[in-house]
């Protein structure tokens, strides 16, 4: 499969978990060293969680995850509901409604308002 970097346009590179962590998790790395770009891919396979993403945006990711997660891990919800309300509010399609995908600004929508969108919605 052929990965992009997001910032510079070359073609990213490639490899294990266990070379890039020092660690097998059954899954590889796409990476570009001069970005300080990378991103895993689903386990067992070359298909990519996402987009390449900087430490920024690797840190906006993290913070999106930490305010939409408990949804459906510890407050009752269905992941597929969570995720198909955070589609709603993001005005994304399906297919397009995954943190991994998100960009900084997308980032930071859920990190300010989808809490407050889940009190509406409930």
């Amino acid at each position: 499969m052929k990965v992009t970097c997001t910032y510079c346009g070359n073609p990213a590179g490639c490899m294990s978990s266990k070379e890039w962590y020092g660690r097998d998790y059954g899954s590889n790395i796409y990476y570009c060293r001069p970005c300080d770009a990378y991103v895993g891919t689903h386990k067992g396979s070359f298909t990519p969680l996402g987009t390449l993403a900087n430490k920024e945006l690797r840190a906006l990711r993290s913070k999106a995850h930490a305010v939409i997660d408990p949804y459906w891990r510890r407050m009752g919800y269905n992941r597929k509901t969570v995720y198909r309300l955070l589609g709603e509010y993001m005005g994304t399609a399906p297919n397009d409604t995954h943190i991994g995908m998100f960009n900084n600004e997308q980032c930071q929508k859920v990190i300010n308002g989808f809490q407050a969108f889940m009190k509406k919605a409930s």
